[in-house]
């Protein structure tokens, strides 16, 4: 069993590549940067679940996978494609479906937990 309490330091996470790195993102403000440790699945599977955190910085995502994510610390803005934003911070969740595009706004660090799949059809 996996448990991402809040109260529960959930340990060292290692850095992940830049966002200009992906084909999917491109930051809008900032120098946002990333990190991530994987505690189920692959990234090159179809589910995978971990803790992953991000700095300040203003991005936008055309989303490669499904997502339900849970905050843990910090607090963010996310606007769909229809101009709804809604802020977010620790214990809210949030779903986002693979192809969706959205705006992202860290406002103060993020840490969440994630469950992801991707649909490979």
């Amino acid at each position: 069993m996996l448990d991402f309490l809040q109260s529960k330091d959930q340990g060292t996470l290692e850095p992940w590549p830049e966002f200009a790195d992906a084909d999917y993102a491109n930051v809008l403000e900032g120098d946002p940067k990333q990190a991530c440790r994987l505690d189920f699945g692959t990234l090159d599977g179809q589910l995978m679940s971990g803790v992953w955190e991000c700095t300040p910085g203003k991005m936008e995502f055309v989303y490669p996978f499904s997502e339900l994510c849970t905050l843990l610390e910090g607090k963010v803005t996310v606007t769909d494609s229809d101009g709804r934003a809604v802020t977010y911070g620790p214990g809210d969740s949030f779903y986002i479906a693979q192809g969706e595009k959205v705006l992202w706004e860290v406002h103060e660090r993020v840490r969440k937990c994630f469950f992801l799949h991707v649909d490979k059809s």
